[in-house]
Parts: structure tokens; C-alpha cells; sequence
């Protein structure tokens, strides 16, 4: 055992080792790297506000930081801690910026259906129909007071004009769809902040309308429509079935071909992160237009003499890889991951190394300046996550460079195999742990095998599909276009077939429900402890990491879930999986429901309301903890409903002596879904859309509820508890 002396040694010892690597640290401006995180966590607080902050109180606090940093930049600590203040200042105030400049209003749904009129701006493809973005023309609508300026529709699958016609179409308009039970993704922001007024589906064909120019946007969109289409057709014209879908996926971004069935594989295997564009598809393209470019430029003894062919080439890489940023669809991790290339080229322009953690925070602070919504994506989380680990773990293995390599054909040949082969493991393996605790939070899910579906597919991937579509795209104008398809196809097959293999192994497919909300951020901590701390200041991260696991646990569930519509109800059965009624008339919410439950049945699964006893008047089924639930579907079993049932759920009025509690969709439009808890022989109820909370992206009432309170409202005593 130690002594007291020893033990005193190591204390001091440690201590002067933590100082020398804290000193080491400011002294390199490591510290900087920490600026994105906070800026990241200023835009969390903006999204997390009950009511819109004032964006002139955070500009003013963004200019009072800012002058405290400058007065303290003599003294280091009082500096950093300003610098921090004023980079979570800044990204609150993004936030605020970004919600004024996109401010528009949401369209209050009428009840009756009504005719829009105006341009096709974007036409997307699904397996189970078709849905359109109609950018209305400017006209009067009769039944809506003010007209958004973009709607999206669903159509019935093969309806949706080409895009750039001009339309008018009937429409029923709905809702914003809000979260699907307190707590989950809201659904309503994302089109919002995308400039979408109002949501709803096409009754009937769109008719062709009278002929006008139409805008830029529009303009804009039929041009890079008609290069998406032809890249597809060109690529449906050699490849067929699966191979055609994905490879479209991958190089027109057009993913609607897919079927369901291979992007569950992929998401099973651990390898869905192919199919959505991302640093490793851009790093491909721009990785192979590089290489080409200076090997063809270099071919010519002149140029290669004369003149900075590298330079050259990183320009060609860069114009590349733009190119496919906006054929590709212009997704947050494509931006990302385009920035993040931008950097690497421009230090090849300048002569200096740029994948480094300070590129990873500049790109961060970009994209997330640009559009800050992006913080709460899922799949922006995972993929800085994984960028972020990366580039990390890169930085610490450059000394490995160093170690020699072996001498003659056979030896080279093993060290580049070893290599490729050890590379593919830790990518895999860093990026797998990076991301896990974002897909367990977001989707409930783990895939344990992705290691092994990485390092069997990523051949295939590297050397035979991307280089192929790349090759496709440039030998298209060509017309030579069909010799790179079906290479591409070949290496697809492989991929898939790698998928359904690791698919089917032993528990590929782990459903999880352990990780919420405040497990996440402390993981997060963690992890940016890990990557942006050197030496001994590493093991700060066991601080959150232990906090993590303490707070780690399966979420309390809900014992019963009712819908806005009034029509969709869960109810826990007693073998702890839920019973769910209506499920067909909301498919999304009720797969949400499942999914967050960890949970592999979906809305299509039969027998799925298996606890209801229906009949042509209604349904009913047992509460957790007493007591029956009845859901009406004709005014003429309200009477007897509100006599025998505890709860009941109906869309039309029910008898003013009820006794029962009565749920409408006018009262819980005010709510959004409810999720009620067995406590202490109580259902207590969490709101999905709380009376205290209002933010612009946040469904409007309609003006008939504005002022009406109903039994579940703010003032109600049973708002939160229900127990007749």
C-alpha cells in the first residue's frame, strides 16, 4: 500500500501534470475549439424558450460580450470566460435572426376544402404516393384570409405534374403536424423554417392552368430538375430494380425509389448512413476529381513545370463538389460535409493542412449560423458527432505516419492492405460510437454488427460505386456513360447483398430506450471531452460519462395516448406493449408511438388494436388502473359512453351532463397529444403542446377555439390529472 508520502507524491505529481497540460493547451489555442460548442449550446437555449425571445435584448447582450472580450483579452481567464458568454450569446441570438428573416405566417385550416392556384416547385416520389410543393401564384384564395406562399401536398402515387407546371388543385389543408406524444420531434418546424405556410392532400387530380412565367425559384427548380432527370433516366436506361433506385439515390439525391424493405436492411446493418448524402460521398467525389484532375494536368510537362497544378486540381475538386452539393438535394450533412471539403482544398490552395478540429468547428459554426434549426436534425447530431470523433482520432494517430514502410512490391502491397483494411475498422468503429447515443435517443435503435457491414462494404463503396456514378456524371455528355452504370450497379449489389446478410445475423436489430435527454447532453459533454482535450485533461470525461450512466434508465411510458384526432387512442395491455386504435388514419404518429416504445410492429400490423371491442357505434377498452376508455364514432352511443366509460373520446358534442371526462378535437387541439401516466391509481397527463408555450412555427388555433376553455386546459385542476 502507499504510504501518506507517496500518496502525496502522486497528488503532486498530478497536479503539476494537469497544470503543464492545461498551460499547454491555452498555449497551442485549443481552447478556441470549445467557441462551437458553446455557439451550439447558445442555439438550444433559443429553441428551448417557452415564448420568442427579443431579438434586440440578445443582439445588445451579443455587442456587450463582445466589448467585455475586448477589454479582457489581456487576461486570459476573464477573456476565455467572455469568449465562451459571447459564442453561446451568438448562437442565441442566430437563432432569433434566422426565425426573422424566415417569419411567415401559418395558415389557420379551414374546415371545408379549398382551390389553390400556382407552380410545382418540387416533386417528390414515394413507394406509397406522391407529394408537392405548389408555390401558389400570388392570386386570392376564397376561403383563407391570407394565402402562405408555399404548400406542400400529398397526392395519390403517378398524380404530380413535372415540375414548373402551373396548376391549380382542391385541397383539404391541415394542421402543421406537431410532436407525436410530449417530448418527441416536432414535425411542424422543419417545414416552417422551410417556408411552408401550410400542409395538407390533393382531393382529385391537379388541372392544368393557364400559362405564366414562372419565378426564379421555380425556374431555378426545372433547371435542376431536368439534370436529376436525366441523370436518373440515363440511369434507369442501364441498371434496373434496386441497383437503379440506390445509385439514383446516390447521385441525383432522389431517394423515393428505394424500397422500404432495403432501407430497413441498410438501417439494420449499420450502413444507412451510405444512402444519405454525407462527408463520405462528398469526400469520394472530391478525393477522385482531385486525383484525376492532377493526373491529367500533370500529363501535359508544360503545365506540370509551369504551373500550380495541385492549386488547379483543388479548384476542379471544389467546383466538383459543389456541383453535387446542389444536385444532390442541398441537405444539412451534405453542407456540412461540403464546407468541411471547402477547408481541405482551400489549405491545398494555400499550401497548409485543414482537416484539423478547428475545421470541424468552423464548419459548424457555418452551417449552423445559416440555418441554427439544424441543431435539433438528427442527423446533423450524428454526423458532427461522427466528424468530430474523426478528425480526433486522426489527429492523435499522425504520429503512426512516421513508422516506415516496407520495402519491396509484396511488402507495400500488405501495408496498403493492412492499412485499408485498419482504416475501415476505426472509421467504422469511432464513427459507430460517436453516433450511438444520438440513434438511441432519436430512433430507439443499435446496430451491433455495423462494424463488421462496414468493413465488407466499404470496399465495394470506395472503388466501385462512387467512383463509377462519378465517372457516369462526367462521360455522360459524352454519351460513353453506359460503360460506368453497370459497375456502379455491380458494386450496389455487393453493398445489399452485405446489408441482407448482416440483417439476418443474431441480434442485428436492438431496439433500446435507455438513453433521454439528459443522458444525451452529458454524453455529449463527454464526447467533447475526449476530442478536444489532450493528455491528462482526458479524463475529465469520466465526469460526464459517470453522470450519464447515473441518469441512464428506461423513460417512464405512457399508460394511454390519445391523438389530436380524436379517433387514434394507445392503451398499455397487460403484456406492457401497447394496443393502438385508428391507427391507418395516422400512420406517422402512431409509428412514433411504437418506435419510441422500442417497438417492431408498425401502424399495418394486424390485430394491433387487439384490447378494443368495437362495434358500428364505437370502441372500448380497459384503463391502466380501472375503468374503461370509449371511442365514439356516432353521436347516438354518447349517452351511454359517458354512463359506462371512465374516459371517452369523441369528435361530436357530447351531452352536457356527462360524467365522464370528454376529450374532443377542439380540446385537444389546444393540447396536442396526451400522454397519460399511471401514478398512484391516477392517470396523469402530459401535454405534447403546452398552453405556455408559443413559438412562431407552432400551429395556430383556429379562431372558434382562441377563446374557448375546455376540460383539459391551463386552468383546469384535471388538465393534468384525470381520475373521475
Amino acid at each position: 500500500m502507499l504510504s501518506t508520502r507517496g500518496l502525496s507524491r502522486l497528488a503532486d505529481a498530478l497536479k503539476a501534470r494537469i497544470a503543464h497540460d492545461v498551460a499547454a493547451e491555452a498555449a497551442s489555442g485549443r481552447l478556441i475549439l470549445w467557441l462551437p460548442a458553446a455557439f451550439t449550446a447558445g442555439i438550444l437555449l433559443y429553441f428551448g424558450a417557452s415564448t420568442e425571445p427579443s431579438l434586440t435584448a440578445s443582439l445588445v447582450l451579443v455587442a456587450l460580450f463582445a466589448a467585455a472580450a475586448w477589454g479582457a483579452r489581456a487576461r486570459p481567464v476573464m477573456f476565455g470566460a467572455a469568449a465562451v458568454l459571447l459564442a453561446t450569446m451568438a448562437g442565441f441570438a442566430a437563432g432569433g435572426v434566422r426565425t426573422a428573416f424566415i417569419a411567415h405566417e401559418m395558415v389557420v385550416p379551414p374546415k371545408t376544402p379549398v382551390r389553390l392556384s400556382g407552380f410545382i416547385e418540387r416533386v417528390e416520389r414515394r413507394t406509397t404516393g406522391d407529394r408537392i410543393l405548389l408555390r401558389l401564384n400570388g392570386d386570392a384564395v376564397r376561403g383563407l384570409k391570407n394565402a402562405p406562399a408555399l404548400v406542400r401536398l400529398s397526392l395519390r402515387k403517378g398524380w404530380a405534374p413535372p415540375v414548373g407546371s402551373h396548376v391549380t388543385q382542391l385541397a383539404q389543408l391541415l394542421p402543421p403536424s406537431g410532436p407525436a406524444m410530449p417530448g418527441a420531434h416536432d414535425f411542424g418546424r422543419t417545414p416552417w423554417f422551410q417556408g411552408i405556410g401550410a400542409i395538407g392532400y390533393g382531393l382529385g387530380r391537379p388541372k392544368a392552368a393557364a400559362p405564366r412565367d414562372p419565378p426564379l425559384s421555380v425556374r431555378l427548380a426545372m433547371a435542376l430538375d431536368g439534370v436529376r432527370q436525366s441523370l436518373s433516366d440515363r440511369i434507369r436506361a442501364s441498371l434496373s430494380g434496386v441497383p437503379a433506385e440506390v445509385a439514383v439515390a446516390l447521385v441525383a439525391g432522389d431517394r423515393s425509389g428505394i424500397p422500404r424493405a432495403v432501407e430497413e436492411s441498410m438501417r439494420v446493418s449499420g450502413l444507412s448512413h451510405i444512402l444519405s448524402i454525407s462527408g463520405l460521398h462528398m469526400a469520394l467525389v472530391a478525393g477522385t476529381l482531385f486525383a484525376l484532375a492532377r493526373g491529367l494536368l500533370a500529363l501535359v510537362p508544360g503545365l506540370a513545370l509551369s504551373w500550380p497544378i495541385k492549386s488547379f486540381a483543388a479548384l476542379i475538386a471544389l467546383s466538383g463538389s459543389a456541383f453535387y452539393l446542389v444536385l444532390s438535394g442541398n441537405d444539412v450533412p451534405a453542407q456540412r460535409s461540403f464546407v468541411m471539403t471547402g477547408l481541405v482544398l482551400a489549405g491545398v490552395l494555400v499550401g497548409r493542412p485543414s482537416l484539423s478540429l478547428r475545421s470541424v468547428g468552423v464548419a459548424a459554426v457555418v452551417v449552423l449560423a445559416l440555418t441554427p434549426e439544424a441543431a435539433l436534425d438528427p442527423g446533423t447530431q450524428m454526423s458532427f458527432a461522427a466528424t468530430l470523433a474523426l478528425v480526433a482520432a486522426y489527429e492523435r494517430l499522425q504520429p503512426l505516419r512516421a513508422i516506415p514502410r516496407p520495402d519491396g512490391i509484396a511488402g507495400a502491397v500488405v501495408s496498403w492492405v493492412a492499412v485499408l483494411v485498419a482504416g475501415t475498422a476505426l472509421t467504422s468503429l469511432v464513427a459507430g460510437l460517436a453516433t450511438a447515443p444520438y440513434g438511441i435517443f432519436h430512433f430507439q435503435r443499435v446496430a451491433p454488427y455495423g462494424l463488421l457491414a462496414n468493413l465488407a462494404a466499404m470496399p465495394a463503396v470506395s472503388f466501385l460505386v462512387m467512383p463509377a456514378g462519378l465517372a457516369g456524371v462526367l462521360l455522360m455528355p459524352f454519351g460513353w456513360d453506359h460503360l460506368a452504370w453497370p459497375v456502379m450497379g455491380r458494386g450496389i449489389e455487393i453493398m445489399t447483398a452485405v446489408s441482407d446478410w448482416v440483417g439476418t445475423l443474431p441480434g442485428a436489430d436492438i431496439r433500446a430506450a435507455f438513453v433521454g435527454a439528459g443522458t444525451l447532453l452529458w454524453l455529449s459533454l463527454a464526447l467533447l471531452a475526449l476530442c478536444l482535450l489532450r493528455g491528462v485533461l482526458t479524463l475529465a470525461a469520466l465526469v460526464p460519462l459517470g453522470l450519464a450512466a447515473l441518469v441512464a434508465g428506461t423513460p417512464l411510458k405512457p399508460d394511454l395516448l390519445i391523438a389530436p384526432d380524436a379517433q387514434t387512442v394507445a392503451v398499455r395491455m397487460p403484456d406492457g406493449r401497447l394496443s393502438v386504435l385508428g391507427a391507418s388514419g395516422q400512420k406517422l404518429v402512431v409509428e412514433q408511438w411504437l418506435t419510441r416504445e422500442g417497438d417492431r410492429r408498425t401502424a399495418g400490423t394486424k390485430d394491433l388494436a387487439s384490447a378494443f371491442l368495437c362495434d358500428p357505434l364505437g370502441c372500448t377498452a380497459p384503463l391502466p388502473g380501472g375503468g374503461t376508455i370509449a371511442v365514439s364514432r356516432r353521436a347516438e352511443s354518447l349517452e351511454a359512453d359517458c354512463l359506462n366509460a371512465r374516459m371517452v373520446v369523441t369528435r361530436d358534442a357530447p351531452p352536457r351532463a356527462c360524467p365522464a371526462e370528454v376529450l374532443t378535437p377542439e380540446k385537444l387541439a389546444r393540447t396536442g397529444t396526451l400522454a397519460f401516466t399511471l401514478r398512484d391509481g391516477a392517470l396523469v397527463a402530459e401535454r405534447s403542446r403546452s398552453p405556455s408555450v408559443s413559438r412562431p412555427w407552432m400551429a395556430p388555433l383556429p379562431p372558434d377555439l382562441a377563446s374557448e376553455r375546455g376540460a383539459v386546459d391551463a386552468g383546469d385542476p384535471q388538465a393534468d390529472a384525470t381520475a373521475p
